[in-house]
């Protein structure tokens, strides 16, 4: 089994700007114990409504292997800033980040994992979270993840 991936954010409770409420900017995302061998990073972040399946708020990947990705990635298929990535198409229908949204009185919570790859993905931008399963089959060699929760 390989080694865990730490992964965390700087927050437990999402402050307003990483929301739909906000500037709904990606959070930066610590990864502590990334193996020698690693060449790049993946990301899925899903939402866990209290109702209802989750759904994939953002998809990332060919990101480089960094102890610290940075927050405030763009809209968009391939960005240049904060990283070079590779962006999928959400459940939302955009590419890129998408904060949570809770409905008034409610709460959400959002599951960000971190894939560490021995390759880049060979993968069109644009891809799906089942695209980007399929290109990333034999070639994980660690995850890790975090949950933090938003409430409305």
């Amino acid at each position: 089994m390989a080694q865990k991936l730490v992964v965390s954010l700087d927050f437990e409770e999402f402050p307003p700007e990483y929301t739909c409420r906000g500037a709904n900017r990606s959070p930066a995302i610590r990864v502590e114990g990334l193996l020698p061998n690693i060449k790049s990073l993946a990301i899925l972040a899903t939402t866990s409504p209290e109702e209802g399946p989750s759904k994939v708020a953002w998809l990332l990947w060919n990101l480089p292997a960094v102890s610290l990705i940075p927050e405030g990635f763009p809209e968009g298929e391939t960005v240049e800033s904060p990283l070079h990535a590779v962006q999928g198409t959400n459940d939302f229908d955009t590419l890129g980040y998408r904060g949570p949204c809770p409905e008034a009185g409610a709460g959400e919570a959002y599951l960000f994992r971190v894939y560490a790859l021995d390759l880049d993905l060979a993968l069109a931008p644009g891809a799906t979270w089942e695209e980007m399963v399929r290109a990333m089959n034999g070639r994980i060699n660690q995850t890790g993840e975090v949950v933090v929760f938003a409430m409305e």
